[in-house]
């Protein structure tokens, strides 16, 4: 099921990528493809998945993390961010995608977290 916010790559003979603006009752939804539209949900990865809030979160945390000039200072914010949100269940999805653009930043800057949290159960000492 689409959600509002969701990157559509295509959709039958239209070719431009857009996002679900709207859902209608009838199984129909409006697609926008307005590259402002796209960078509304968008703005640093693909937030398919994710609800309208959880997209909204996800980019307002991002948009704070993204304002540090070096990518080392924006790993260690981001698993900050983890570490706060993950002792929440509901926050599971969020997380997720937090951990994939930590992810792609550690590979850019071939850099780690300083410090993060950890299941003890799963270490292997």
């Amino acid at each position: 099921m689409a959600q509002i916010g969701d990157l559509i790559p295509k959709a039958g003979i239209y070719t431009k990528q857009g996002v679900v603006v709207e859902k209608k009752e009838d199984g129909t939804v409006v697609v926008d493809t307005e590259p402002l539209a796209v960078h509304k949900y968008h703005r640093y990865t693909n937030t398919t998945g994710l609800s309208k809030g959880e997209k909204d979160m996800f980019n307002q945390i991002l948009d704070k993390v993204y304002q540090r000039p070096e990518d080392v200072d924006k790993i260690n914010d981001i698993q900050k961010e983890i570490d706060r949100l993950k002792v929440d269940p509901g926050n599971k999805n969020i997380v997720q995608y937090l951990r994939n653009q930590q992810a792609h930043l550690v590979r850019a800057a071939k850099e780690t977290p300083r410090t993060y949290n950890w299941d003890e159960a799963q270490l292997r000492v």
